[in-house]
């Protein structure tokens, strides 16, 4: 960064450790030219609203339009924008930049008018200005009063809000199949997501999940009574509450619905942070979410009935090696598939279904590939495999290839389409058990190469990937996207300060350093931590696949 004052003065020390204490220097000279105008606009309030470097200097533009001119020769106003400023101190009574004594002298008796600018400069929010006397000026601007309202919001929602189930008898939530009758309470006192009146309703609640249902802190399928809007999300039966109990941020899944959203898939499940009781029990920070199922404000098809020829009807499918619906099924590239809905097709339903999938899966193995039309383009609504592709990749999702929590519509006579994604609590760097040449940084491809010596063979994003059309659309769209994929490390930033005063309660319950011992994640110690190292991977697994993928 350039010396950005410059005064009829000598500088007549410099060191790059530090300031000399020893100093001479003549008088200050009187205000250089520029300063008493700009002090004026602050006293006056004036928004600042943007600076523009000529030859000459620096052209500074306020809110009701004046405009105030600083030469060179007086002073130099730096641009900050994207990178910090530098700090300036005192030693000996003298102002020093960056090992560099300036020739002012720090006096706290000036007044402003007598005073001289020590440092000035603009960032992405407003203009600045460090004086002689110690005071350090921040003038007003659209951008910095927009960032005030932002952090008083963020702040509000630290309130979160809170859930109180109670189940009648105070009977225990035993299993995933049968629902315990009670009745749910939600109060939401700063009003985050309307009317602040508490929500009261019966409903049923039972376990839910696979693996996370083992866990000490339970997750729950929450079914009301009748069908009804929850913290301003569209009106519905079935809910789900997600414990995150590996997750020690308690956000990869907000995260990467975040990012679900930026990818544009037909259907992103709304969801909401807040604080639950259970029987007057405290029970943590989870996740209330829309439950996964075909409905007009979820995943919207019409489904296939039994009077329905198999392409007359749509079907709604899910990847997932437990197999644990009632019609699964494993296709010749070593898929697991199960009907959601329905749950129960005719056999011509289920027979024209799998051999769509066998059909586009010979596809992918065939001289004729890369045809769009021939080939397995003519299966599948191949954006939205991109889009899959790119989130389930950019999360490294442990769960995300092809094997546990990925869900496939056919609309009636229609191609396959990847129409939304769920369950990331084990991406994002939290999880440890990746193959041995894949390992759990940010760095190395899994769901292109995840077949690597496993017993699978090659992959559907593998075969793709042997598609230039393919290719070069993932790079197209990578490119799209990137301007707000990298705005994610900031949305991580903000969810942080909206869990901080409820995450101390939920770690305080369940404590920091639990764990589940097969995820091979150990605890870093704090809250903080966690989160500093979810930024981190996230920056670092941007980094890597733009590169990456640019040279596919």
């Amino acid at each position: 960064m350039k010396h950005f004052f410059l005064i009829p003065l000598i500088l007549l020390s410099l060191s790059l450790s530090g300031c000399r204490e020893e100093i001479s220097a003549s008088e200050q000279d009187k205000a250089p030219a520029g300063y008493l105008e700009l002090l004026e606009a602050y006293e006056e309030g004036l928004s600042f609203s943007s600076a523009e470097h000529v030859s000459q200097g620096c052209v500074l533009t306020f809110g009701d339009g004046s405009m105030i001119t600083v030469p060179e020769t007086s002073f130099i106003i730096d641009d900050c924008t994207g990178k910090d400023p530098v700090k300036c101190w005192v030693t000996s009574g003298w102002w020093c930049k960056d090992g560099l004594v300036l020739g002012i002298k720090a006096d706290s008796s000036l007044s402003r008018e007598e005073a001289l600018p020590v440092y000035v400069y603009f960032n992405e929010m407003t203009l600045y200005m460090k004086l002689s006397n110690y005071e350090f000026l921040t003038f007003s601007s659209e951008a910095l009063e927009e960032e005030k309202d932002r952090l008083e919001k963020l702040e509000r929602m630290q309130n979160l809000p809170v859930i109180r189930i109670k189940t009648d008898g105070n009977a225990q939530i035993l299993d995933k199949k049968n629902y315990v009758k009670g009745s749910i309470t939600i109060s939401d006192p700063e009003g985050l997501y309307g009317d602040t009146e508490d929500f009261t309703a019966r409903m049923g609640i039972r376990g839910r999940g696979n693996s996370t249902w083992e866990w000490p802190k339970k997750p729950w399928k929450v079914k009301l009574d009748e069908k009804a809007s929850l913290l301003g999300m569209p009106a519905d039966k079935e809910w789900a509450l997600l414990a995150n109990y590996s997750d020690r941020t308690l956000m990869r899944n907000i995260v990467a619905l975040k990012i679900s959203e930026i990818c544009g898939f037909k259907w992103t499940p709304r969801l909401r942070s807040v604080e639950v009781y259970l029987n007057n029990e405290y029970q943590g920070v989870y996740t209330l979410c829309e439950h996964k199922k075909v409905s007009s404000d979820r995943v919207d098809i019409d489904v296939a009935d039994e009077s329905d020829a198999p392409e007359e009807g749509g079907y709604y499918l899910e990847m997932e090696e437990n197999l644990d619906e009632t019609t699964c099924w494993w296709t010749g590239m070593g898929v697991p598939m199960m009907f959601s809905d329905p749950e129960v097709p005719t056999p011509a339903q289920l027979k024209y279904v799998k051999n769509l999938f066998a059909d586009f899966e010979a596809c992918l193995y065939s001289s004729d590939l890369a045809d769009p039309v021939k080939g397995y383009a003519g299966y599948i609504d191949v954006d939205s495999f991109i889009n899959y592709y790119i989130i389930q990749e950019l999360t490294k999702n442990i769960d995300g290839n092809l094997r546990k929590s990925s869900f496939i519509t056919i609309e009636a006579g229609g191609k396959m389409e990847m129409y939304h994604v769920w369950d990331f609590d084990l991406s994002l760097g939290n999880c440890g058990y990746f193959d041995g040449t894949i390992g759990n940084g940010p760095e190395g491809f899994w769901i292109k190469d995840y077949t690597s010596g496993s017993w699978r063979g090659d992959n559907w994003f593998n075969r793709m990937m042997k598609d230039p059309a393919f290719v070069a659309r993932l790079k197209e769209r990578w490119n799209e996207l990137m301007p707000e994929l990298s705005k994610i490390t900031d949305f991580i930033e903000e969810q942080a300060i909206v869990l901080d005063k409820a995450q101390e309660r939920n770690f305080k319950k369940w404590g920091i350093n639990a764990s589940v011992d097969w995820v091979k994640f150990p605890s870093l110690g704090s809250y903080e931590k966690e989160v500093d190292y979810l930024k981190y991977f996230y920056s670092e697994r941007l980094g890597w696949l733009d590169k990456e993928i640019d040279s596919l």
